[in-house]
């Protein structure tokens, strides 16, 4: 139920973002929160989304803006009614284009070819030479072979003379390095006549053609060139997109080259000029998400700088499209290091992007046992400084989705030394466990139920007429195996923190005693009205009557006679909708003390709690002569009148259920 709950919070919030940002015509924040929603409720924006997104997208596509595209492409990937709600078919293909180009240029071959499955149809109906050629650039991965172009090459337009002629451009073919000696020149001279996403494939290509040793000197090089290409790019203030060749070819070539102390000062200063250039510590583009997650893998290779990176990335928080990308980074550090605050992160990113999975990742879960066993008071840290909100979050998240003996092995870590504010919020985590094994009884049953049904008309009329009542049946069913032995071991711990412990422990008391016990610890440690309407109500859900009088009793007695005392118990029971059979109770006595205490005090609880007894039929009456008695002689009347008391008498409540005046 709780993980219920948490993910319809949180595509609530979702929802009220994209709604926000789409007012603003915002298209990154509305797509970033958009595409974090479940597929049926993003029909509300979409349609309007979709216009934001296709005009988005010509407008790059006129600029040349390739790495805006190249976001653009995982977006339409993921939805395709970004291209394809409210379009006519040719503003669909006319979308699709550049974005299949945009996945290429990024070399994203398996997006590309996806995205171009949509124009494959038409393209091979009226430009087959086209298509083939297309179809040979992505089967290849950029490197088709002549004969698949040569035919589209051959039935280009004629060139116009009047329109000039541009003259071809001098191309020297530089052989690749046979030895160490000849490495420097070759990449230097390659690195200044080609472009540099031709410079980083043709080193690349060097390097693995090449000897061990000559291949070592090739990525060594060359990552030191990408990190310079790096600076130079981020020197210009274009944004992270450019960003993202340098990083990857300077990543690969610390991989490649078996992670070589020459490359580690140059990677950490990338890393750091990456992380420098983010307006916020709060990273949402996939654009901006690849360089920086990119270095920080690469960077990590070096133990010496794996404090730092686990540091840097800890303070960061990914959304949106940046998620996917974040979540590798995080395994992967992960696997390296063992930190609270960055396995926190991670497990709230994965929560952020999967809320409605069943179980958390292995290497999440590995993680966390890692922590128990070595680091369980930096996690313990951690919980305390939390923001309450991430706290809860995460809390809720590894209660619902961890295997639950990890659960308790965490909540048992993490308790002793915890404040009461901290021991509150996991005792959410046991409510977690305690529904979860109630769930699964629950599951248990029904499957048998289902056994005895005949076909699957009759299993869907089953299922729809007790689908209401499903949940109620299990919360009212008693634990046992797993759920009876966890209940047992924290309920001594977590029996004051909620009233749904209090409920438990009266269900799976023994004996009236035993359950009065529990009641009167919940109610020591709750001492107020709501405490008390709390445990009243519980019992009325229990069924238990008899402990509902005790502690309605035990709630009267505290609050005897005191007049502000009970008005303010009357104004919170009729608050919580407080049953009759018990709210009654509270206004009378509240009434016969406000009689007994004539002039009432004047505060608004008071004014309050007197409108509500008037509401519910109670009111007072003053205590005058009785019919009889006005028929008396006036001799006796005057006879009498010396041995009353000057002024009128108190008066007297009366309650709504028999009409007369009670004392």
């Amino acid at each position: 139920m709780a993980k219920h709950d948490r993910t319809g919070r949180q595509h609530r919030q979702w929802l009220e973002e994209a709604r926000k940002y789409q007012k603003r015509g915002d298209l990154e924040g509305m797509l970033s929160a958009l595409l974090r929603l479940p597929p049926p409720l993003r029909e509300e924006l979409l349609p309007s989304g979709a216009v934001l997104f296709r005009q988005a997208v010509r407008e790059q596509h006129r600029r040349g803006s390739w790495g805006t595209l190249g976001t653009q492409a995982v977006r339409a990937d993921a939805e395709p009614g970004l291209v394809e709600r409210g379009a006519t078919p040719e503003e669909a293909l006319a979308t699709y284009w550049p974005l299949v180009w945009a996945a290429g240029r990024a070399r994203d071959w398996e997006r590309a070819r996806r995205l171009w499955q949509p124009l494959t149809g038409p393209a091979r109906a009226h430009a087959p030479l086209l298509a083939g050629a297309m179809d040979g650039w992505l089967s290849s991965e950029g490197s088709p072979a002549p004969e698949l172009i040569a035919p589209a090459l051959e039935h280009l337009t004629p060139v116009d003379a009047l329109l000039g002629i541009e003259p071809p451009r001098q191309h020297v073919s530089l052989p690749p390095p046979r030895s160490l000696e000849e490495v420097e020149g070759a990449l230097l001279a390659l690195c200044a006549l080609e472009p540099f996403p031709v410079f980083a494939s043709r080193a690349e290509a060097w390097a693995r053609a090449a000897p061990a040793e000559v291949a070592r000197a090739v990525w060594e090089l060359a990552g030191q060139l990408a990190a310079r290409e790096l600076w130079l790019r981020a020197a210009e203030g274009k944004g992270h997109a450019p960003l993202a060749e340098p990083a990857s070819l300077l990543a690969r070539a610390v991989r490649e080259g078996g992670a070589s102390e020459a490359l580690s000062a140059p990677t950490l200063q990338a890393l750091r000029v990456v992380a420098a250039g983010l307006a916020r510590p709060v990273v949402s583009r996939l654009e901006d998400a690849e360089p920086l997650c990119t270095l920080a893998q690469a960077a990590a290779l070096q133990p010496s700088a794996q404090p730092w990176v686990v540091q840097a990335v800890s303070g960061l928080r990914f959304e949106g499209a940046a998620l996917p990308r974040a979540l590798g980074l995080y395994q992967e550090l992960l696997a390296r290091s063992t930190n609270a605050l960055l396995w926190a992160r991670a497990f709230l990113a994965w929560c952020e992007q999967n809320p409605e999975a069943p179980n958390a990742p292995g290497w999440l879960q590995e993680g966390l046992g890692r922590l128990l066993s070595t680091e369980a008071s930096s996690l313990l840290s951690w919980l305390g400084g939390a923001v309450p909100s991430e706290r809860m979050e995460l809390i809720e998240c590894v209660a619902s989705t961890c295997a639950p003996a990890l659960v308790e092995s965490w909540v048992d870590a993490c308790w002793e030394g915890a404040n009461e504010e901290l021991r509150r919020a996991l005792s959410e985590a046991i409510v977690i466990l305690l529904g979860r094994s109630r769930l699964k009884q629950g599951e248990g049953q029904l499957e048998r139920l289902l056994r005895g049904v005949g076909n699957l008309q009759d299993m869907e009329r089953m299922l729809r007429e007790v689908e209401g009542a499903v949940e109620q049946v299990y919360s009212s069913m008693k634990l046992t195996g797993d759920g009876l032995r966890i209940w047992r071991r924290f309920a001594p711990r977590v029996l004051t923190y909620r009233v749904e412990f209090l409920e438990e422990a009266v269900r799976h008391a023994s004996s009236d005693a035993e359950a009065w016990e529990a009641t009167v610890r919940y109610l020591e440690a709750h001492p107020g009205n709501t405490g008390h309407i709390e445990a009243l109500r519980t019992m009325e859900v229990l069924e238990r009557e008899v402990l509902a009088r005790r502690i309605l009793e035990r709630w009267l007695e505290g609050r005897a006679a005191n007049v502000l005392a009970l008005a303010e118990a009357a104004v919170a029971a009729g608050r919580m909708n407080t049953p009759c059979k018990y709210l009654h109770p509270v206004l009378e006595a509240f009434m016969r003390a406000l009689a007994e205490q004539l002039p009432a005090p004047h505060a608004p609880v008071v004014e309050q709690a007197q409108a509500l007894a008037h509401k519910h039929g109670f009111r007072l009456r003053k205590r005058g002569a009785s019919r009889k008695k006005k028929a008396a002689s006036t001799k006796g009347h005057r006879a009498s009148r010396s041995k009353k008391k000057s002024g009128s008498s108190p008066s007297k409540a009366v309650s709504p259920e028999d009409g007369e005046e009670s004392s």
